[in-house]
């Protein structure tokens, strides 16, 4: 197959349940390895490599999140016998291989955020560098006329309950309820059935609008009109969407989940806040009804976008641990 010009290979696997049988380096991974002269790995978490690191094979990971931390919601799903499986089988061999990718390759962090978690999951200092994912500041740009008084913004996946959107929902209800007139758009799928509930016992059905995802036109427009960018996550590796919204000149409001903490600084392009519904609330009310502060948060999230999340800039990085001594002198992987 190809994308994009692109050859591409799509490789199966046996037993889902079983986890640790799907990164391994098959009789079909190898050949489509030896037909390649250079390996890179770019995922949620470090196991997409394990061919490589299997196989002895120099190569460059780019990581987001640690294996465990990137599925914990899902497993919380899991029925009674996998969770057994997952507990005594899964989880401590892809603890190990884990570790092992860690320390065999040059690995890239996504944030400073997951370079600890992944220097700690390695028992060692093993990320190379921070490279976080590089944003288009010449399309992701302000447009001061369509932003939109009051409404407050959230693009991803909405069915993941990581997203916490329900923290979102309780927020924005409390808004509504002291006066304010604040609306919402969420973008990225369909609600869960819980969501979808909070929102119609709250009676915010006509103040929230829920969108699938959209063109990348169409999405440029929806962030632009933010008011506030509103992240209520549990757990953020990163989190692309917001700095696409701090481009736009977009302030962001998050809760202190990991990744965002980097790029929301308090008064300068957003605020941070615990898991609190009332303290989240205040904090949107203060940049509504304040144009000025909002100007200046606008102003300083385009900015920090602009100096430290530049497409220039993580190139630069990505080559110099692609292209690196250790790499270069035992041949490479793409």
């Amino acid at each position: 197959m190809t994308w994009e010009k692109l050859e591409t290979h799509a490789f199966g696997a046996w037993l889902p349940e079983l986890e640790f049988t799907h990164y391994h380096a098959t009789k079909l991974w190898e050949k489509a390895m030896d037909s390649c002269s250079r390996f890179a790995a770019v995922s949620g978490n470090a196991l997409a490599a394990l061919p490589f690191a299997q196989t002895k094979r120099p190569f460059t990971a780019w990581v987001a999140t640690g294996w465990e931390e990137d599925r914990l919601d899902r497993v919380a799903k899991f029925p009674l016998y996998r969770k057994w499986l997952d507990q005594w089988i899964n989880s401590p061999v892809l603890r190990k291989k884990e570790r092992e990718i860690l320390q065999a390759g040059e690995i890239l962090a996504l944030s400073e955020h997951t370079r600890t978690a992944l220097d700690k999951l390695a028992g060692e200092s093993v990320c190379d560098d921070v490279m976080p994912m590089p944003i288009d500041g010449d399309f992701f740009r302000p447009d001061i006329d369509n932003v939109c008084v009051g409404r407050v913004g959230f693009t991803g996946r909405l069915d993941d309950p990581r997203k916490n959107i329900s923290l979102l929902i309780e927020s924005l209800a409390g808004l509504v309820k002291v006066g304010v007139d604040a609306t919402a758009v969420l973008v990225g799928g369909e609600l869960d059935t819980h969501c979808a509930m909070q929102i119609n016992l709250r009676g915010l059905s006509n103040r929230i609008r829920i969108l699938d995802y959209v063109p990348r036109n169409e999405l440029r427009k929806l962030l632009q009109s933010f008011d506030v960018f509103l992240l209520p996550s549990h757990q953020e590796g990163l989190c692309i969407s917001a700095l696409e919204a701090m481009a736009c000149g977009c302030p962001v409001i998050s809760t202190r989940c990991g990744g965002p903490e980097e790029f929301v600084k308090d008064h300068e392009t957003g605020f941070l806040v615990d898991f609190d519904a009332e303290e989240m609330a205040d904090a949107i009310n203060r940049i509504i009804n304040n144009r000025s502060l909002r100007q200046r948060l606008s102003e300083g999230a385009r900015q920090l976008v602009l100096e430290q999340y530049s497409r220039e800039r993580c190139e630069r990085v990505f080559w110099k641990a692609f292209e690196s001594k250790s790499v270069i002198e035992t041949g490479t992987v793409h």
